[in-house]
């Protein structure tokens, strides 16, 4: 008999998944010093694997809270963000690669403990995403890792470490 898909779409998988993403990427920075994160990038007009960290701990708090946002309000519109305009604001390119790396880690502490202590109902909460429209708490969980997967990915190309296997 073959398993549904959907039986792997829990929300203990995706928490899981949620919990590798600092391990994941205290492995890619290891010996990876400030000036190297600073320069290194995926291409000419890309972000630098520092500006990366810094966007990846900035929106953790960003999805963190539409989750609570969903959960306190019926269907309320979530706020819109401009990683690019973040970026350049808070000066991802010169801010302390450890410190974003530690706040970050701290930040998913936060997220895993708000998602660990929802009832099933929960997850089915809603709000309308400034880009996709109307999301589930759950589609959030998902969102956010695969933001994760997405931005390991690129600081991986920015250091030279994709696609070798490939």
């Amino acid at each position: 008999m073959i398993a549904s898909p959907f039986t792997y779409v829990t929300p203990d998988r995706f928490i899981t998944n949620a919990r590798r993403t600092p391990v994941l990427l205290h492995a890619l920075l290891h010996g990876v010093t400030r000036a190297r994160a600073m320069e290194a990038t995926d291409g000419p007009d890309g972000w630098s694997v520092l500006e990366v960290v810094c966007h990846l701990r900035d929106y953790e708090g960003f999805f963190r809270r539409r989750a609570e946002l969903m959960l306190a309000e019926v269907n309320p519109a979530l706020p819109a963000y401009d990683h690019e305009a973040l970026a350049i604001e808070r000066d991802y390119q010169h801010q302390d690669l450890r410190e974003a790396q530690a706040v970050l880690l701290e930040e998913r502490r936060l997220f895993i403990s708000l998602f660990e202590s929802l009832r099933p109902e929960q997850f089915t909460r809603t709000g309308i995403h400034p880009e996709n429209g109307q999301i589930t708490v759950m589609d959030s969980l998902i969102q956010l890792t695969n933001h994760d997967i997405t931005h390991l990915d690129q600081i991986a190309r920015c250091l030279d470490l994709s696609d070798r296997l490939l």
